[in-house]
């Protein structure tokens, strides 16, 4: 598959899927994107998170990087929506990882960031419940900032800046609109 059609199969995995923890996903929430047509995806879409870790983990290590961006992903977004923010963090890391990676390999030319700046807002996202706002506020610029840049990066800046709930009461996951 050349890299149009792949982003193309990964952004068209995206949709809409409110989450919460702590509070009802809206627009004073932090957002998370979960890949919902590959594994674990489905099971973050309907709240089944422990079917969801189960099946990300089965396909963390596949020789395939896409398939394993998407299982870092939806495990980093499904342990960051249970609370389990220690086991959170390498998945969050690798999926930032494999991103970039995934991004290098251009044909003829055509690199997207959409894919690592998913990955950097959802990584926002974990540091921010884990009370490193610093770290978290860098991952959502540095989202924001990339061609492609997810639109929840920039709601999740905002939100980090902004009044509402503090970073531990609210988290959303949902794709982009």
């Amino acid at each position: 598959m050349n890299m149009k059609g792949l982003h193309a199969a990964l952004a068209a995995s995206f949709c809409a899927a409110p989450l919460a923890l702590a509070g009802a996903a809206d627009s004073r929430s932090f957002e998370m994107m979960a890949y919902t047509n590959w594994p674990g995806g489905a099971e973050i879409e309907s709240g089944d998170y422990e079917a969801a870790i189960a099946a990300a983990q089965a396909h963390l290590r596949n020789d395939d990087r896409t398939i394993a961006l998407v299982a870092a992903t939806n495990l980093c977004v499904a342990l960051t929506v249970t609370g389990e923010l220690t086991d959170a963090v390498a998945p969050c890391d690798m999926a930032v990882t494999l991103a970039k990676r995934v991004e290098r390999e251009t044909i003829r030319g055509y690199v997207s960031r959409e894919e690592h700046s998913r990955a950097l807002s959802n990584r926002g996202v974990l540091r921010a419940v884990s009370g490193d706002a610093l770290a978290a506020a860098a991952d959502f610029r540095a989202a924001s900032g990339m061609r492609g840049a997810a639109a929840a990066a920039h709601r999740n800046l905002a939100h980090l800046e902004g009044s509402g709930p503090s970073p531990s009461e609210s988290l959303a996951a949902r794709g982009p609109e």
